[in-house]
């Protein structure tokens, strides 16, 4: 499994100042908008500049099931590139956010322009696609620690958490998005502090040890 972890980050950094070139101006997305939703959106894809998405889906019973996380440099809403198609998948964001918007339109005159670009896409999007596979499979039977302590690990590198060193996410919205009960992340959070790993406020989280949260988030 070298190589794959619980987020898609960086994949197409190479290529993002042409986005920034070719693309309308940057959007900045608020924590917890709604970017694409399931059967429903079609036409706009991102170019992910800062933040933080997740992309899940709705199941029969109102449940979220997550699907994967997207981190800078990587595309999303991909999946609805063809016009006639909707979204098979919602996405939101997770933090705040900023993306380029773009049309298939755009992307093609992109390719056209820059075939180098269309290799790198179908590599990009085997990589998604292993990365999918593994995280389907990891969240529904990877130990619950390895799933909180990855999760945390998404933050290190944010704008925000650089600024303010605080995870701004609920016990709630991080079960939500890890696929856990509350109480379960109650106990692991009881057990994070008292091993020093983390410190813990009013809707936030500070990682204090990130060399023992490394460790913990090994597979």
């Amino acid at each position: 499994m070298g190589g794959i972890h619980f987020f898609v980050e960086g994949s197409l950094h190479k290529y993002r100042s042409l986005f920034e070139e070719v693309c309308p101006a940057p959007m900045t997305i608020p924590k917890g908008q709604t970017l694409c939703t399931q059967c429903c959106t079609h036409g706009w894809l991102y170019y992910i500049l800062d933040g933080l998405a997740k992309v899940y889906i709705t199941t029969s019973d109102g449940n979220e099931q997550i699907i994967d996380f997207m981190m800078r440099d990587t595309l999303i809403g991909m999946d609805c590139i063809d016009d006639e198609k909707k979204s098979v998948v919602s996405i939101a964001s997770v933090t705040e956010m900023r993306v380029l918007p773009f049309t298939p339109e755009i992307l093609r005159r992109m390719i056209l322009d820059n075939p180098q670009l269309g290799f790198d896409l179908v590599v990009y999007y085997g990589e998604v696609l292993r990365q999918v596979s593994f995280m389907v499979g990891s969240l529904g039977h990877a130990d619950l620690m390895v799933r909180l302590a990855s999760f945390f690990l998404l933050f290190i590198g944010t704008p925000d958490y650089q600024q303010n060193h605080k995870i701004l996410l609920t016990q709630q919205e991080i079960a939500s998005c890890i696929n856990v009960s509350r109480a379960q992340i109650a106990k692991m959070y009881a057990q994070l502090r008292k091993e020093k790993v983390i410190d813990t406020g009013n809707h936030y989280v500070t990682i204090l040890d990130e060399e023992k949260l490394q460790r913990y988030s090994r597979l």
